[in-house]
């Protein structure tokens, strides 16, 4: 028991009564406590996630599909197979090859596009593009021009004045050409899914110069181009402002589990952007499916952080509709490319997991993860890609990659007689290239 005294004036001890040194100390945890609550709600607060990040519906994901696990791959094939050239070639999300002239081109993390000597396995800075080129494809009717994305990469900077857009690279006299930056405005962000028949959608003339009514383009992630050559499908993840690859720049949109997502059409010969789908979530990877005749009639689109491919009907009798063509799958899907048997093949950037699967089953704990440092999430190093039939219905391989050697893997570009693989990792160095599994490979021309 503690006693407490003072001095009077002349210097007699003064008795206080005993206990009172309890109460002092109640006191001072009272305080520490309220002290503690104080500081939590102002970090509550002060950490709390923009207005426009929006948490999604209840997400339940099912178990891997016997399809899926019957094709599975027993080996690493990265890990036993892979062979690397050009080491000084940085992380890179997209390959064009040119493979009869011996050349290829990346879209690298350094905001450069390089070139791949692919006899000498060399490599070199080939052009300086705005921000982050990202997806990209040849010109389908001039081999001469590349159709690329660019956007923010989350952590990484750049000169005042470049922009997110769609561009076009002439590859003779390296002329880069903005085709897109300005979108139409659209309404209803966040709603349901909605798909629009083509040519029925939001549009907007001349989207490099925009207008009063149009605002910035915010992340263009990847594309597709038609047959024909005249238009060119891509995707827009979130159109928040910051909006940026990888990171932290995609963490909230990938806890959130928000119905952002965008999908758009550029006509060339009328200078015109219009809107094909939105309310999506986390679009990104896209192909285009032709009917017959050779226009298109639906987009195959990845809803990465859902585990999922949609199809997208832009034509005939189920235009405006969408339906699920793969779901739970074992991995996110990133971007889709198909080889000259028109087998679909996946990058799988990363994978699924019991937490994953928890959280988003469980949304009430979004918001406090959503105020954490993306830096506190556990993140696998596990990667790993897949083949899909023509149609995307019947998975034909799947193989699982421990992280040894790429600890993310965005896109496979299928080549004449291998499957060349994009990483955006930073620790990655060189070209990376895996044998085309047994029986899948092309035929040869």
């Amino acid at each position: 028991m503690i006693f407490q005294f003072s001095l009077t004036p002349q210097g007699t001890p003064l008795y206080i009564e005993p206990g009172l040194g309890e109460n002092l100390k109640m006191k001072i945890v009272r305080y520490a406590l309220l002290a503690v609550v104080v500081a939590f709600v102002a970090w509550w607060i002060y950490a709390a996630p923009p207005s426009y990040i929006h948490i999604g519906p209840k997400l339940e994901l099912g178990a891997v599909s016997p399809a899926v696990k019957a094709v599975t791959s027993k080996e690493d094939v990265i890990r036993t197979s892979v062979q690397n050239m050009a080491p000084s070639l940085p992380g890179y999300d997209e390959v064009i090859l040119f493979e009869d002239k011996g050349i290829a081109y990346a879209t690298s993390v350094d905001g450069w596009i390089w070139q791949i000597d692919l006899g000498t396995g060399t490599a070199s800075q080939f052009v300086d593009v705005p921000l982050m080129a990202a997806g990209a494809q040849l010109a389908p009717d001039n081999d001469n021009l590349v159709y690329f994305c660019a956007s923010y990469l989350y952590g990484a900077s750049y000169p005042k004045g470049e922009r997110v857009g769609l561009y076009q690279l002439a590859l003779d006299t390296k002329e880069i050409t903005p085709l897109v930056l300005e979108m139409p405005n659209v309404d209803g962000l966040g709603g349901a899914p909605k798909v629009y028949a083509a040519g029925t959608g939001p549009a907007l003339a001349h989207p490099v110069k925009g207008d009063d009514t149009s605002r910035a383009f915010a992340f263009c992630n990847d594309l597709a181009v038609s047959r024909d050559g005249k238009r060119i499908y891509f995707t827009e993840p979130f159109s928040y402002a910051n909006a940026s690859m990888g990171g932290g720049g995609t963490y909230r949109e990938a806890v959130s589990m928000g119905q952002n997502g965008l999908v758009w059409r550029y006509d060339l010969p009328t200078n015109t952007v219009s809107l094909v789908a939105q309310n999506f979530t986390f679009p990104d990877g896209i192909l285009v499916e032709d009917r017959e005749d050779g226009a298109e009639q639906s987009l195959l689109v990845a809803e990465t952080i859902k585990f999922q491919i949609q199809r997208m009907f832009l034509a005939g009798a189920r235009a405006g509709q969408s339906e699920i063509v793969q779901q739970n799958l074992p991995a996110m899907p990133d971007g889709m490319d198909r080889d000259a048997n028109g087998t679909i093949w996946i990058g799988m950037i990363k994978q699924r997991s019991s937490a994953v699967d928890w959280i988003h089953a469980h949304p009430w704990v979004k918001p406090l993860l959503l105020r954490l440092p993306d830096t506190m999430m556990p993140v696998s190093t596990e990667t790993s890609y897949m083949a899909l039939s023509q149609d995307g219905a019947t998975p034909l391989f799947y193989s699982l990659h421990d992280g040894s050697v790429l600890s993310e893997m965005s896109v496979v570009i299928p080549g004449r007689d291998r499957l060349f693989l994009a990483t955006v990792g930073h620790e990655a160095h060189g070209l990376y290239s895996v044998p085309y599994p047994k029986g899948l490979q092309p035929a040869a021309e």
